[in-house]
């Protein structure tokens, strides 16, 4: 596969997993602005008070290890995304350096 192909395909994996990411930032943010509409949703089909906390904070604990998990996803598309770039880099042709600017003589008036 040539790098052109690989780098559109690791950019395209850091673009989905970023927004997987971003997409499970806010259901963990809803969750916890809903905490107390969860908690009595729970309440509603006959579970205690305790018993509907513990549900509810056993859905937290689960998102927030499935947030962790997308996290370690995205920082690996990120860096394979780079060792492509990286690689592209590498196969440029190096640019000669700049050549010094030749010493001009000087000419003395007295």
């Amino acid at each position: 596969m040539d790098l052109t192909q690989e780098l559109k395909e690791a950019a395209d994996q850091l673009s989905l997993t970023r927004r997987r990411f971003a997409r499970g930032e806010e259901g963990l943010r809803l969750l916890h602005q809903s905490r107390e509409a969860f908690i009595n949703s729970l309440r509603n089909t006959g579970l205690t008070y305790a018993e509907a906390k513990t549900k509810y904070d056993n859905c937290l604990d689960e998102q927030e290890v499935q947030l962790h998990g997308l996290l370690d996803q995205m920082m690996y598309a990120e860096r394979m995304h780079q060792f492509v770039l990286h690689r592209i880099a590498l196969q440029q042709p190096q640019a000669a350096p700049p050549a010094a600017p030749e010493p001009q003589a000087q000419t003395v008036t007295a």
